[in-house]
């Protein structure tokens, strides 16, 4: 029931007992405001036990070793925020998504996501190891697979005045603010 997780709780991932490193954190903070993962509550979220994946058997207390976050509920994304999460706004909408910057603020590195009512993400600061992690992620992703993302979420039965070409040409838009930006020297 109380699974989920808030933004704020990926602070305290401890790299040195095998959490993921900042670089890594940093990148899944990015990509959420690069797709406007608007309704970013607890609840979207989840912490997942992959022992089994591990080779382990479950824990008679519920511990958990190999524990996972990861973003379970994305209704809320490829359009811009709304303080309370419309869809008209904030569910796959090409004219708000293709118009918000991914950077808030270039320069410091902090990224474009206002927080919404129910949000947990606010305007995060990325590291150059986060920028990079996703830039270079992001550069691995064909033409043909982000066609292929688009036409199989439907995005043009739900906005259909925006083509599939155009989701695509945004998300490069997109792709290009966050592989030309440099976060080494970040305004304080």
């Amino acid at each position: 029931k109380d699974s989920g997780w808030a933004w704020v709780e990926l602070s305290f991932v401890d790299q040195t007992t095998g959490g993921a490193p900042l670089a890594q954190r940093d990148a899944l903070k990015l990509l959420a405001a690069m797709i406007q993962h608007t309704d970013s509550k607890p609840q979207q979220q989840r912490l997942l036990c992959l022992d089994k994946a591990h080779g382990m058997d479950a824990k008679k207390d519920g511990s958990c070793t190999h524990t996972f976050m990861m973003i379970n509920d994305l209704g809320k994304t490829f359009g811009t925020t709304s303080m309370f999460n419309t869809n008209k706004k904030s569910a796959v909408n090409f004219e708000e998504w293709s118009k918000t910057p991914v950077w808030k603020d270039k320069d410091a590195c902090v990224a474009q996501l206002s927080k919404s009512f129910t949000g947990s993400l606010e305007h995060p600061k990325i590291s150059e190891g986060g920028r990079k992690f996703l830039s270079d992620l992001l550069a691995q992703v064909s033409d043909q697979q982000l066609r292929d993302l688009f036409e199989v979420a439907r995005f043009t039965k739900r906005y259909p005045n925006a083509s599939i070409d155009d989701w695509v040409r945004a998300f490069k838009q997109k792709r290009d603010e966050i592989a030309s930006a440099s976060c080494t020297n970040p305004v304080l």
